[in-house]
């Protein structure tokens, strides 16, 4: 392929652990799978999007890798103000409330806002951008409503978020991504004109029992990789006395990775509820097929080759084996 022809993609983030192993992941396969990440932009989500822009230079940093361009976003949703948590899952600062002594350089961060600087990169390259987004939907959704001719200049868009069978993890009907933030979920589902690819929370519960902690911790986190050595602080703690890890938005990074990675999918017309009292933020599927399909839902990955892509953006020796 010539270089002209590589995927581009942007990323948008909440970090958050999950969320930095789908950056490291991505940022570590960029030669390999022949894709450039062009930008990196924040919202809010599993904290505010100043602690989140942190968390992505902490991981730059780490991994030599501070010449990916970093820019804030959304600090609440598009309506409401932000959803009250008593415990975050991440903590307040989204690693754990660690107590890093470590000195994050913000001046690194770019002052154009996440919004603006994704409608510049969309439009200048229509059709040819990819976009990954793997916290509440608000940045797009805002670039959509102030730019909507971007609307059919994205090549392709991949979701974390939402549910198939009305399981939540925040509340009883409702995913955290797109409780976070509803009208941008209902917005973006209801506008963009590329293809969706969406990984739901059940596939994320599915496979999080294909893969122990203690294979997280003992093989995956045993690695020189300075990221690694972070995310091991971090999730030693979230994840103490859970049985199994579940790295939902590092699932969806390997899936724009990898696309051999998904052993099943099918496709649905998906819209978001939003005025339901107990259903606000719930994925509502199509299932009798009377609407346009706009939505390609995974349902189960490869789990080996997950493993496979992660001890590879671990700097374990296991290129032989992709």
């Amino acid at each position: 392929m010539a270089n002209s022809e590589m995927r581009r993609v942007i990323i948008d983030v909440d970090v958050g652990t999950d969320d930095a192993w789908a950056l490291l992941l991505l940022l570590k396969c960029e030669k390999k799978y022949r894709f450039k990440v062009d930008a990196i932009t924040c919202t809010h989500g599993n904290t505010d999007v100043t602690h989140g822009a942190r968390n992505v230079l902490r991981m730059l940093t780490a991994i030599g890798r501070l010449d990916v361009p970093v820019y804030k976003g959304a600090t609440e949703p598009i309506v409401t103000a932000v959803p009250f948590r008593e415990k975050p899952f991440h903590g307040i600062d989204g690693f754990a409330d660690l107590d890093l002594n470590d000195t994050v350089d913000e001046s690194l961060i770019k002052p154009e806002h996440a919004v603006n600087e994704l409608y510049r990169r969309i439009q200048s390259e229509a059709g040819a951008m990819s976009l990954v987004f793997i916290g509440p939907l608000t940045n797009l959704a805002l670039c959509i409503k102030l730019y909507p001719e971007i609307r059919s200049k994205i090549r392709e868009l991949y979701i974390m978020g939402g549910n198939r069978y009305g399981m939540g993890n925040v509340s009883k009907s409702a995913e955290f991504n797109f409780w976070s933030d509803p009208e941008a979920a209902h917005i973006v589902f209801n506008n963009v004109q590329c293809p969706i690819t969406l990984l739901p929370w059940e596939t994320c519960l599915s496979e999080q029992k294909t893969i122990p902690m203690e294979w997280r911790i003992k093989v995956l986190g045993n690695t020189s990789n300075r990221a690694v050595q972070l995310l091991n602080q971090a999730e030693g703690k979230i994840f103490a006395g859970r049985p199994f890890w579940r790295p939902c938005d590092a699932f969806l990074a390997a899936v724009f990775v990898d696309p051999d990675i998904v052993e099943s999918s099918e496709n649905f017309h998906v819209d978001i509820e939003l005025t339901g009292q107990l259903t606000r933020g719930q994925t509502v599927l199509d299932h009798l097929k009377s609407n346009r399909e706009n939505v390609k839902l995974m349902e189960k990955l490869k789990t080996e080759q997950f493993k496979m892509l992660m001890l590879y953006a671990a700097d374990h020796e296991v290129e032989h084996k992709l």
